[in-house]
């Protein structure tokens, strides 16, 4: 290893997990005032669920990471689920410079709707999404 070389890495690993700790306190920040928001202004019940999801640890360090790998996050929407208690919630992003994709980055949340807790997270997700609104005659599209 070349003289500096271990300390050069250091330092970069200390700024990833330093910017990996502001996500994670920017996310919770987010997640706060979207809490704020649905009380004061209502929402379906789908707010809810993503809400549940975004208060998870696991499901906060995977959507960090994807912002940490240059992803925007674009939206986050409910599937639903063929097991009544269960729902499932896709957290969508977009590649940002320098990274280039063809297909929006996505990860899947099944969430517990009795409990509210996290079954699993996929990432990536391999959902089948709505895409009506883009493609007239074409329901779903797997992404």
């Amino acid at each position: 290893m070349p003289a500096g070389g271990r300390g050069t890495q250091q330092k970069a690993n200390d700024k990833t997990g330093a910017n990996e700790k502001s996500a994670l306190e920017d996310l919770r920040e987010a997640v706060e005032q979207l809490k704020d928001h649905v009380s004061s202004s209502g929402g379906d019940a789908c707010f809810g669920r993503v809400i549940a999801a975004l208060s998870d640890e696991d499901v906060q360090k995977h959507f960090v990471q994807h912002v940490l790998d240059h992803e925007a996050f674009s939206r986050a929407f409910c599937l639903g689920s063929f097991i009544p208690e269960e729902d499932r919630i896709v957290f969508e992003f977009t590649c940002v410079p320098p990274k280039i994709c063809l297909l929006p980055m996505r990860f899947l949340v099944r969430i517990n709707l009795i409990t509210e807790q996290v079954v699993e997270i996929i990432d990536p997700s391999p959902v089948l999404v709505p895409v009506s609104e883009q493609l007239p005659g074409a329901m779903f599209r797997l992404g």
